[in-house]
């Protein structure tokens, strides 16, 4: 980029967060110039930062929902990545906040870290947090499972959001954006994706509201002073 044109970029940058909210002053604006994915990536991780906030296209585009430059930061990134569906509506009342969060879930030990994350987010609002579970396999039993998921649950996020656990059966994709949708659900928290045809990936594809894609190298911070976190049973995925 020549000069003057970075100095358009960055005026333009300027312009679209003044729209958005013109009495904040904690914003700022960067001009960056080779491989968008790769670029937004460092620059996130020289800050360091705390969130990733990208767009999607979504159900507005059910061809190509989510952009290579989206797929490669999601992929990649050591913070969390939250990501908005083209169109979504957001209340100007109360911009960011989310009153319902499902957070979905399996049997491996790293969902513990999303269960974390999804009611560090609830403290904030005294959310609802819905841990959902969808098997493919006939074992272990239903109950079994939501066992499991409740004494993953921090016993002293109990004190701050109310929290409930769904367990079913079927395809995990379909599954929990069904389960987000009839809750009407305000951000929907996942694991990052294991492989490029994870169930991540099918969620983000055709997830109708913000989806946050949790990374445990920079996780959300947890508010609860470690002298007073508890223990909690760590779960062990099912053999396959």
């Amino acid at each position: 980029l020549g000069v003057l044109e970075r100095d358009r970029h960055m005026v333009k940058l300027r312009e679209a967060l003044a729209s958005v909210d013109s009495t904040n002053d904690r914003t700022g604006a960067a001009v960056r110039q080779g491989h968008p994915g790769a670029q937004i990536l460092q620059f996130a991780r020289l800050l360091p930062a705390d969130l990733i906030v990208m767009g999607a296209a979504g159900a507005e585009r059910p061809e190509r929902p989510m952009g290579s430059v989206t797929a490669t930061v999601v992929a990649r990134s050591q913070c969390p990545v939250l990501i908005v569906p083209s169109g979504r509506r957001i209340n100007p009342g109360a911009p960011g906040l989310f009153k319902r969060i499902v957070c979905a879930v399996d049997l491996a030990p790293a969902s513990v870290s999303v269960i974390r994350q999804a009611v560090s987010l609830a403290r904030e609002t005294a959310a609802l947090v819905t841990c959902v579970c969808i098997m493919m396999d006939p074992e272990p039993s239903s109950s079994e499972i939501h066992d499991r998921l409740l004494n993953a649950i921090p016993p002293e996020a109990r004190g701050w959001c109310d929290i409930e656990v769904i367990v079913k059966r079927g395809v995990p994709a379909a599954e929990i954006i069904r389960v987000a949708e009839t809750s009407n659900a305000d951000v929907l928290l996942v694991g990052p994706p294991r492989r490029w045809t994870s169930t991540t990936q099918a969620v983000l594809a055709r997830s109708v509201c913000p989806v946050l894609v949790t990374h445990d190298v920079r996780p959300l911070p947890y508010p609860v002073d470690k002298s007073t976190l508890s223990q909690t049973v760590p779960m062990v995925a099912s053999p396959r």
